[in-house]
């Protein structure tokens, strides 16, 4: 028989070793592109690209875990919920990069609880129970939200028990507004990471979220926020501005708390303002640039915080203590209210080469009006290298045991270092804050939704 009328009963040529055939390598890399394009690929939202699907929420549904979802310029008003691995980003078409993630035309409604109030939560982006999501290059707009009363809670982007990055994003408008501000709900989060009892596997899972290269803004409550044990917060390079002057809540920039890790580098946080807070006293609550609450080991370093209440405040005051923090290298100008740096309830750390001016009580507070756990409050602080300029006290020491070196510099301030914990205020300090012989004992307020 020729080879012709072999080939022609499909019997495969064999290749120069014998063995596998030129057909069979052809079928077998067939069928490993098909299985790789099933496993992960790239999807479009928006008919930039193929396959493409109408809805971002469509996307997700239908792209593998491992995918990239690429998200075309426009606006998407709808809610969305990623639990599988996956990278979430807005892309370029033309001149045209802006992927807009609005509040559907009915409003925004609660798709999930708090894993520790239960509290009812509206996502706009809500990751959960998985790790490796990227989200990036995408804005996500509270505006015409439709929530008139303090449930739910408005979250831009939610990570419970879920993992991964966020970055260059913008998060802007989870809130009620300034002309209905809603007083007094403790609510509108920008970006929210929370770890907790898992109401799906009902095992206690963790979070691990990078926000870096973001801008966040125009929230009710808090900025970026990680809460919980299991939590690991990575804020880096972004972004923050409060809304200036507002009735709604005493805004915090960014907050570590209630037992969760991480660092706050590299940010630059301005306009935590909470209005009611024309003189002492009506101060029992203010605006903050960085707060760390209840929650140790912490590392908030080479920050701007600016036009804010209180600056960078750590407070042991709480379930758990508040110990052994590194605030280094920040930059802290224009602490309308309280202290540049105030550390309360809070064991040992480091307090190095920062630079404050212009605080309305003191540049650097290591008070001792906060419930320490396991040990005086503020003991053992180190606190050298400072630039502190124009305060009612360049250093407040309100407790012993703290280790204030002579290196730190002192310009214009009316006490160097003091003991106790309020300063008779000067005459620029009541022109600033209102009426008032002495500075009251203010709190930050955190998030805990």
């Amino acid at each position: 028989m020729s080879p012709s009328s072999s080939r022609k009963r499909g019997n495969p040529v064999k290749n120069k070793f014998g063995g596998a055939t030129v057909f069979g390598i052809a079928l077998a890399f067939t069928i490993f592109v098909a299985a790789s394009a099933n496993a992960a690929g790239t999807v479009f939202v928006g008919g930039c690209g193929t396959p493409s699907f109408a809805t971002i929420q469509a996307g997700v549904n239908g792209a593998p875990a491992g995918s990239t979802v690429d998200v075309c310029p426009g606006t998407y008003p709808e809610q969305v919920v990623i639990n599988k691995r996956l990278t979430l980003q807005g892309i370029a078409v033309g001149t045209a990069k802006q992927a807009i993630v609005a509040a559907p035309a009915g409003g925004v409604v609660a798709n999930t609880v708090s894993l520790t109030t239960a509290e009812p939560i509206a996502a706009q982006i809500w990751v959960h129970d998985t790790v490796g999501v990227t989200i990036s290059n995408l804005t996500v707009d509270g505006s015409g939200n439709g929530i008139t009363t303090c449930s739910p809670t408005l979250v831009g982007i939610y990570y419970q028990n879920g993992s991964g990055t966020v970055s260059h994003v913008v998060a802007r408008n989870q809130t009620a507004g300034l002309t209905s501000p809603l007083n007094g709900c403790q609510w509108g989060l920008g970006i929210f990471v929370q770890s907790g009892i898992s109401t799906f596997s009902g095992q206690a899972g963790t979070s691990t979220v990078r926000v870096l290269d973001s801008s966040v803004h125009d929230f009710q409550k808090n900025g970026i926020t990680g809460n919980e044990v299991g939590t690991t917060l990575n804020a880096l390079r972004n972004q923050v501005r409060g809304q200036g002057p507002t009735t709604g809540a005493a805004e915090n920039g960014i907050q570590i708390a209630d037992g969760a890790e991480g660092q706050a580098v590299n940010n630059t946080v301005i306009d935590m303002i909470y209005s009611p807070c024309v003189s002492l006293s009506d101060c029992a609550a203010i605006g903050n640039g960085i707060l760390v609450f209840d929650s140790q080991g912490i590392t908030v370093s080479a920050n701007h915080v600016g036009n804010t209440q209180g600056g960078i405040a750590v407070l042991g005051d709480g379930g758990s203590s508040a110990d052994n923090q590194t605030i280094q290298g920040n930059i802290l100008d224009g602490t309308l209210v309280r202290d540049g740096i105030d550390v309360c309830g809070s064991n040992g750390g480091a307090i190095t080469n920062n630079t404050v001016a212009g605080s309305g009580q003191s540049g650097i507070h290591l008070d001792s009006t906060c419930t320490a756990i396991g040990g005086p409050a503020g003991g053992g602080a180190s606190v050298s290298g400072n630039t502190l300029n124009e305060a009612c006290a360049g250093i407040l020491n309100g407790t012993a045991g703290n280790t204030i070196s002579g290196t730190n510099t002192f310009f214009n301030v009316t006490n160097t270092t003091l003991v106790g914990d309020s300063c008779p205020a000067s005459q620029v300090d009541l022109a600033r804050i209102g009426n008032g012989a002495t500075h009251a004992i203010v709190r930050p307020s955190p998030a805990r939704p």
